[in-house]
């Protein structure tokens, strides 16, 4: 008969004994959802739920060994019933030297004996039972002597450790073992016996004696078990791991459920080892429980593992009432949205989403059927999750009866909050599928479920963003042909409409409009633009369509428009550009948006009065140019949705040899150039308008640097300024301080 695998090994995090995962990620993260798993209320079920990572949120314990100490702590204070202090025993265990601990020995034996101020005032030398702190002692000795083979571990950061390996010394953990068995007989009580057992369980494990590992936990069984703690659970753990390394799966598996379920501090490593591979040894491992609950637990595993809808049906049929189900619910249902629900992030296909964000195609109808017959049966310990988890998946196939099972869990869990946040939010996804643009009903009772989505506080828990995001997709959708919610909806506008001068008016006029609904005032905010926004988008429009009249326009609409302070003075240019000398310089002249645009109209004006004015054109035209990507107040493009970034390499990709209108339009040097070649005409003076020519030379580089041809080698082409530079103003001082800081022109005259 053939094997059926239950697991692709890519799944399987394979883990001899109980151990954890290397893992650094991000906990907050889940699968699209609609569907909060906390509404189970099951804390010990938190860290199980469905994320994009092994485990779920802040439950991950990034430091498992101090869960170990901090419970190993309690278990000795409970043995000396509260007589000595927490902070004492924490000491002797886990930081006193041996040395110490053989000096608090010997003074219980010895009164006269040396001892320490700091030892003294331990309280361990109060307690009136002297045999049970000598057995603590001794016990606390011969653990830190096996420390350095237990606590042992290198990653691959630490190759050079691995000739310097303790789990070489064989013959150590063997001495070791052997005098462990010699304490067990002299210990005085069953709790101090248990863990020397354990110790010696754990060397034969780390010396990789499996078998003997497995035996020795057998014939000591009834002192490993006598105390149901925490070693008790570590030593089922370790016999696992043996079991493990000898390829027994079945086995290992089994005890591996037992530390899951019996000791909180090992449910997470016990989960990591826990991996059935196939149908036969799995059927083995069920076949080894011994009662309800150890079944019930074996299932839940492998749900988490693989396949929470089997696992929850034979939980079920195991125990209604059982408290596994909780996880094994939330889990399931999770894992469905994952298949109708359009996916983002590490899961994702794409970004688009449409009215078929929610596939109904893909939804389990056997998993359907079986919530709806659990929930109609009442006869769980929680018939509200039941209610809940089938009122919602009949409304995501468009089953009318969902609402016969959301007033139910309503009414059975009417105190619990993120229930009703729950339900509320299943009925307002309903109340905007059904819902049709411009139908005013519709609009006045969604208005304030939607205000209560977007802007209410919520319970942590409540999974907000996905449906918050669904339901003003759907909005955008259902109202395309109404031009201003859509947009709206849309929450963000396009490059091509950021420069539609029309769509941009109209928006105005509806955010100036004062009768809004509810609905529209809710459409408004979903835009993430002012008024103000609005008017500097235009405004930057025009200034970089070199419109500055409409330009002074738009910012005079709006007092608080174009009032953002440039980080440098936009008129002043240098050989080489130096953007961050010019906005730390400390005596620049300050200009707002606006004052720029005024002053540029300012000198436009003059040029046009007297064309023979050549510093006006120069500064008119360092103006252009410094408004540029190249220049020092590209901030004049920044508005909200528009900012230029540090880098614009990808435009090489479609430029290349197509005209400038193809580039953004903050690259274009073209009206710089225009202006600097009316100054040199306008001049008659050679050291001007050498300077002139070097600015002109560099709008033409720029130009080059834009659209230069893919393979081309070097940074620049000389042109026709560059030759000109060479030519004519060879004998100007001006060109001597060009050749001294411009790497490129000197390169060109020396070549």
């Amino acid at each position: 008969m053939k094997k059926s695998t239950l697991f692709p090994v890519s799944l399987i995090v394979l883990v001899a004994g109980i151990m954890f995962a290397c893992a650094d990620v991000e906990m907050t993260y889940y699968p699209t959802s609609f569907f909060a798993p906390e509404i189970t209320h099951n804390k010990s079920a938190y860290v199980f739920f469905r994320a994009f990572y092994p485990l779920y949120e802040d439950s991950y314990k990034e430091n498992y060994l101090a869960d170990f100490k901090a419970t190993n702590i309690i278990e000795w204070e409970n043995y000396f019933k509260q007589q000595i202090k927490k902070n004492d025993l924490s000491y002797i265990l886990y930081d006193a030297r041996l040395g110490e601990i053989d000096t608090l020995i010997l003074s219980i034996k010895k009164a006269d004996y040396p001892i320490s101020d700091e030892l003294k005032g331990n309280s361990i030398l109060k307690a009136a039972d002297t045999k049970s702190v000598l057995d603590f002692l001794f016990y606390t000795g011969f653990a830190r002597r096996c420390e350095k083979y237990a606590a042992y571990n290198v990653g691959w950061w630490d190759e050079d450790r691995k000739n310097d390996n303790p789990l070489d010394d064989k013959e150590g953990m063997a001495k070791l073992a052997d005098g462990g068995i010699k304490q067990i007989g002299n210990a005085n009580s069953d709790f101090v016996r248990q863990r020397y057992a354990f110790q010696v369980l754990r060397l034969y494990y780390m010396s990789g004696e499996n078998d003997k590992c497995i035996q020795f936990y057998t014939d000591r069984k009834k002192i490993i078990e006598s105390t149901n703690n925490s070693i008790k659970y570590r030593s089922i753990g370790y016999l696992a791991g043996a079991y493990n390394r000898n390829k027994q799966y079945g086995t290992a598996n089994y005890f591996y459920s037992l530390a899951y379920d019996g000791c909180d501090t090992m449910k997470i490593s016990a989960y990591f080892s826990f991996h059935p591979q196939e149908e036969e040894d799995w059927q083995q491992t069920l076949n080894m429980a011994k009662n309800t609950r150890q079944k019930a637990v074996l299932w839940q595993m492998l749900g988490i593992y693989r396949d929470p809808f089997r696992a929850m049906k034979e939980v079920y049929a195991l125990d209604p009432k059982s408290d596994l189900l909780d996880l094994l619910l939330a889990r399931t249902i999770n894992v469905e949205e994952e298949h109708f629900l359009h996916q983002y992030g590490p899961y994702g296909e794409g970004e688009t989403d449409s009215l078929d964000y929610i596939n109904t195609g893909n939804i389990n109808k056997e998993l359907v059927a079986f919530l709806k017959t659990t929930a109609g049966k009442e006869n769980t310990a929680k018939p509200y999750e039941w209610n809940l988890a089938a009122g919602y998946l009949c409304w995501v196939i468009g089953d009318k009866d969902f609402q016969k099972y959301i007033d139910k869990a309503k009414q059975e869990a009417a105190k619990d909050t993120l229930v009703q946040e729950q339900i509320r939010l299943i009925e307002l996804l309903d109340l905007v599928k059904l819902g049709k643009a411009g139908d005013k009903k519709f609009e006045e009772k969604v208005a304030p479920e939607l205000e209560w989505l977007r802007g209410e506080e919520h319970p942590r828990e409540f999974r907000r963003g996905d449906a918050y995001r669904w339901v003003t997709k759907i909005l955008e959708t259902k109202y395309a042909k109404d031009i201003v919610k859509s947009t709206c909806f849309k929450h963000e506008l396009s490059d091509g409409e950021m420069h539609n001068d029309d769509l941009l008016n109209t928006l105005k006029a509806f955010m100036d409009k004062k009768d809004k609904s509810a609905f529209e005032t809710y459409a408004w905010r979903e835009l993430q633009y002012s008024k103000t926004d609005l008017i500097e988008i235009q405004a930057v429009n025009s200034i970089y369509s070199y419109k500055l009249k409409n330009a002074m326009a738009h910012f005079n609409e709006d007092a608080a428009a174009g009032k953002e302070k440039l980080t440098a003075n936009p008129f002043m240019i240098h050989i080489n550009d130096c953007h961050d000398c010019d906005h730390q310089d400390s005596e620049k002249t300050i200009y707002t948006k606006k004052e720029f645009v005024q002053k540029m109209i300012d000198m436009e004006d003059i040029v046009q009065k007297n064309p023979k004015d050549a510093q006006t054109y120069f500064q008119l035209a360092n103006g252009y140019y410094n408004m540029s990507y190249f220049g020092n107040s590209r901030d004049i493009y920044d508005a909200k949705g528009y900012y230029i970034g540090s880098s614009f390499f990808e435009f090489w990709e479609y430029s290349n040899t197509s005209g400038t209108d193809s580039l953004p339009v903050y690259v274009n040097c073209s009206k710089a150039l225009e202006y600097y070649k009316k100054a040199i005409d306008a001049s008659k003076d050679p050291e001007f308008k050498a300077q002139c020519c070097f600015m002109a030379a560099k709008c033409e580089q720029n130009y080059f640097f834009c659209h230069k041809p893919k393979g081309y080698i070097g940074d620049f082409k000389a042109g026709d300024y560059f030759a000109m530079m060479k030519s004519t103003y060879s004998n100007t001082k001006y060109y001597q301080e060009v050749i001294k800081e411009c790497g490129y022109f000197k390169t060109y005259v020396n070549k």
